[in-house]
């Protein structure tokens, strides 16, 4: 059954402090019988039953169980070939102490392969029937006796019918009584099958044992066959055999018999008094008591030796409910989807303790969705942070205020139009909804976009613009002033209420928001015909401020406030209210232009006036009255300012349908053209740039110190485990299965801790970045972030989680389980 040939083993191999444990041993075991390995302590016989068993590796020979070789092979066909042919029982009893007395014994069956419930309780119940234990069957490992839990691990060991039964010192830890009892069941056990036992006591290994090794100083002393027709005299403790005490005698007095039996002479006294039954003794003092309760048991008689008989009263049925054409062969009993939901159930009988590690975890999911959270919202760069124009507006310089340049730019091809100086200006939303606000005012930013570039299918709320005054504006402008909260005052807090209000622009007729865009740009559509009107007049601002909240606050002021990129003594006379031809014609020409009346002799018609515009005087072509006595201005056509627009500033504003082609259309003829969105996310990036490096830093450290935090406890935890896994590796559990089992109950931890640490932050910042656009900006706060930081958790939970498992696992079973911390 077992070959053992010329087989070497050493502690500190090459070191010093090198032992020979397993001298160049050589030995051939029969199929069945109990052979003794027989030894002193540190002779080397467990370290030998090891390396037969599987359980450890050899440095050179070789070692065959049924005729299959189990030394040089990968551990996971040495697992196969142990798990299928060998039980084992060891000194320790090396059961799971958290699972019940059945559980313990089922494993062995459902590493065969056997997975049919009703089989599995049947050959159980059987074993355990065999062992003494079947009572027990419910009870958890860890509320058993010594010699309770020696029994289940026999029960462990034969469930599976092996071909060979390894005892490593199985009655070590128990007492004279135990020890018998479990010897005798291992001697019935042996007479179908080899029980390979270990022990140091004479007595046993003489009374029970076919053979007896002899083993020394790693080295095979000897090697007999035994004859075990003899006797034991191996008397128990815990009973007191009557007549074989020294000092007898009897008292009668009464009706009752009193009788004394003691190994040495008594002095002294002993009061007994009998009362309502119950029996009282005072022994002053010198004697102790016990007594029925206590396990000491009193025979009348003489100890007799014992002999064969006691083993040889029954016989164990291997095959009993087993499958007749089962065929042995390993099959792995965890999936991490079974892990899984047995660690969930586990996770609700933890201690308090182990509770308190769970309250780690959901600490470290708190602040490492906040770290991910916080990376991924200052490294997405979203259109509404940076975009302060449509993405269809290209900008050149200028840098000689040619007013002619808006011809030439008109004959390139993709170019629609052309604006002097930047397309972002800010209109005036009166907030006089109720008397308390008749003085406030928001303004409202954006990129003026001729209504001509929006289609149908683009407004999702109201309607185009038809007429001069009305106006279209792109949802994103609208979002930004919602988030930042400025229209609760008076109730403006959904897109609808936005339609219809009014829009002003100093010197315009009032504008009427008449539908809602969703071009994904901050635009502000209106009539083709008002458009340069608006650039003439509407305050301009820079890129940088259309994505300052600040230009929105409500504040109070006239219509107008703030910069005015208007000559504020020339006006369009297309838009001129309240004012009479009196004489000449109107101001059609190019710097041609209308004074007042008052001014008709110091101003004849045909004459110049010392006003200019685009760096020429006008052209005086008439005179007018008003009924604003205070009206002084000049009165032009629309095309004079807009060529002094072009005059006055050093940069034009382009719009293609193609903005990337017309580009390069541009640098051909020699511009230098810069598309808009290109330069502000450049300019954005720059500002956040120092506060994307100190956020990205504190985020970074957040989420390193959650990480090492559950790394240190996963590696407790397991280590406080460490006793489970040797169990389970030496009972033939394959390692591919210790992984699993371990991934299983990590990711059930993470699927608690993560949601309850996870859900939280998440709650917390939903309602943080809602304060302002400028927290929006730093979190990301979606389920994809909350789905990816979970990811991140696992993927780090289970490999810190199984680091420490992978090192064990390098380690052979009896490494494991000869651990100090186990």
């Amino acid at each position: 059954m077992i070959r053992i040939e010329k087989v070497n083993k050493y502690f500190n191999r090459k070191k010093a402090n090198e032992i020979h444990v397993v001298d160049n041993t050589s030995l051939e075991l029969p199929d069945i019988g109990i052979v003794t390995l027989l030894g002193a302590s540190g002779s080397g016989k467990t370290t030998l039953l090891n390396v037969i068993g599987g359980l450890d590796k050899i440095n050179s020979g070789k070692i065959f169980v049924d005729g299959e070789k189990i030394t040089k092979r990968f551990s996971g066909k040495i697992d196969s070939i142990r798990n299928a042919k060998i039980g084992y029982v060891f000194q320790n009893f090396n059961l799971i102490d958290d699972e019940s007395v059945f559980d313990n014994v089922a494993i062995a069956l459902k590493m065969i392969g056997i997975r049919n419930k009703e089989v599995i309780r049947k050959r159980v119940n059987y074993c355990l029937e065999a062992v003494g234990i079947y009572q027990f069957r419910f009870k958890k490992a860890s509320d058993l006796s010594g010699g309770q839990r020696q029994r289940v691990a026999i029960a462990r060991a034969i469930v599976k019918n092996p071909q060979i039964i390894i005892a490593d010192e199985p009655t070590g830890n128990l007492d004279s009584s135990n020890t018998l009892e479990i010897m005798n069941l291992i001697k019935k056990l042996s007479g179908e099958r080899l029980v390979l036992l270990v022990t140091h006591e004479e007595e046993l290994a003489g009374f029970y044992s076919d053979r007896i090794i002899r083993i020394r100083n790693g080295k095979v002393e000897s090697d007999n066959e035994n004859d075990n027709t003899g006797k034991l005299n191996y008397q128990l403790d815990n009973r007191i055999y009557l007549h074989d005490m020294p000092i007898q005698s009897s008292i009668q007095s009464r009706g009752l018999e009193l009788n004394l039996f003691s190994d040495r002479e008594l002095n002294g006294r002993i009061n007994i008094a009998v009362r309502g039954g119950n029996l009282f003794i005072d022994t002053k003092n010198k004697f102790s008591i016990i007594d029925e309760t206590g396990n000491i048991e009193l025979i009348e008689g003489n100890y007799t030796e014992l002999d064969k008989s006691i083993f040889e009263s029954s016989a164990f049925n291997y095959s009993a409910f087993l499958p007749k054409k089962h065929k042995v062969k390993y099959k792995p009993i965890y999936t991490l989807l079974n892990s899984t939901g047995k660690g969930l159930k586990n996770i609700r009988n933890y201690r308090f303790l182990r509770k308190l590690l769970l309250l780690g975890f959901v600490i470290s999911a708190f602040f490492a969705f906040y770290a991910v959270s916080n990376i991924i919202g200052v490294k997405t760069v979203k259109k509404d942070s940076y975009m302060a124009s449509n993405p269809h507006y290209i900008t050149l310089s200028n840098p000689k205020k040619n007013d002619k340049i808006a011809g030439k730019l008109k004959k390139i091809k993709g170019v629609t139009y052309v604006l002097p100086g930047e397309s972002f200006r800010s209109f005036e939303m009166p907030m006089n909804d109720y008397f308390q606000t008749s003085g406030l005012f928001s303004k409202l930013p954006g990129s003026v976009v001729s209504a001509k570039m929006l289609s149908g299918n683009e407004v999702f709320k109201g309607r185009t613009v038809k007429k001069s005054t009305d106006i279209v504006v792109d949802k994103m402008i609208l979002k930004k002033f919602l988030g930042n909260k400025f229209g609760n005052i008076i109730g403006l807090d959904t897109y609808e209420k936005f339609i219809g209000r009014t829009l002003r622009v100093q010197g315009l007729p009032d504008f009427r928001i008449v539908g809602i865009s969703n071009t994904e740009s901050p635009s502000i559509f209106v009539k083709d015909g008002i458009l340069t009107d608006i650039v003439s007049n509407a305050p301009g601002i820079t890129a940088s401020n259309v994505q300052d909240p600040d230009i929105m606050t409500p504040g109070a002021g006239e219509p107008g406030d703030g910069e005015d990129n208007s000559d504020d003594k020339v006006k369009n006379y297309g838009l001129a209210k309240g004012i009479v031809l009196k004489k000449g014609k109107t101001p059609i020409g190019d710097f041609e232009t209308l004074v007042n009346e008052y001014h008709k002799d110091e101003y004849k018609i045909g004459r110049a006036v010392n006003k200019k515009m685009a760096g020429r005087k006008l052209t005086v072509v008439g005179y007018y009255t008003s009924k604003d006595q205070q009206e002084d201005s000049y009165f032009v056509s629309k095309r004079t300012i807009l060529l002094n627009d072009f005059h006055k500033n050093s940069k034009v504003t382009v719009y293609s349908k193609d903005p990337e082609g017309t580009v390069d259309q541009l640098n051909e003829k020699g511009y230098s053209p810069t598309l808009n969105t290109e330069h502000e996310k450049k300019a954005y990036m720059e500002v956040r740039k120092k506060t994307l490096r100190s956020a990205l830093t504190l985020a970074a450290v957040i989420l390193l110190i959650s990480l090492i935090e559950i790394y240190l406890m996963l590696r407790a935890s397991f280590l406080s485990r460490i006793k489970e896994v040797g169990t389970l590796r030496a009972i033939g559990l394959k390692k591919s299965d210790i992984y699993k089992k371990f991934a299983g109950e990590i990711i059930a931890i993470n699927l608690i801790t993560s949601a309850i640490g996870i859900g939280a932050m998440y709650y917390i910042l939903s309602n943080v970045i809602k304060v302002s656009d400028s927290f929006a900006s730093n979190y990301a706060v979606n389920p994809v972030v909350a789905f990816l930081t979970f990811a991140i958790l696992l993927i780090f939970n289970l490999m810190v989680g199984l680091l420490p498992v992978a090192a064990v696992m390098r380690k052979t079973p009896a490494q494991i389980l000869a651990r100090s911390d186990v």
